[in-house]
């Protein structure tokens, strides 16, 4: 690969992780800020997005299991077992498809999106399964 283009790879990626965060949830924003003001740093880089992605996908994770929990209690409630089944069936393509789409985002845009585009993915499915349990 030649220096030019691999310099248009990282300015581009660079350009798109900036983007990005900008369009990001509270609970990443916070961490980005405060870890960039705890280490001293000049501003965001691949380790700060890879750790307060994480950071904001596992409490969008524990979302996840708790409105899966309201969703199966109130199919139980109305004797709909058939809606829990089918928001489990769902909620398994959807994790396949997550994992396979932003390993494409990894393989293509760059390394931050290995853990960024999970982290809005999660925050994405918390805002769905909110609707149907409210």
């Amino acid at each position: 690969m030649n220096k030019p283009y691999l310099k248009s790879i990282l300015i581009s990626s660079a350009l798109i992780a900036t983007n990005l965060y900008a369009e990001t949830p509270d609970i990443y924003d916070r961490c980005v800020n405060q870890t960039i003001q705890e280490m001293n740093l000049a501003g965001i880089n691949n380790m700060v997005v890879d750790a307060c992605s994480n950071q904001a996908k596992s409490v969008y994770e524990k979302q996840i299991v708790k409105l899966l929990d309201k969703i199966r209690k109130q199919s139980q409630q109305y004797k709909q077992p058939e809606r829990y089944e089918a928001i489990m069936k769902s909620q398994r393509l959807w994790k396949a498809y997550i994992d396979q789409e932003c390993n494409n985002a990894g393989n293509y845009i760059g390394s931050p999106m290995y853990s960024f585009c999970p982290m809005q993915e999660y925050k994405n499915r918390v805002d769905q399964l909110n609707e149907y349990a409210n």
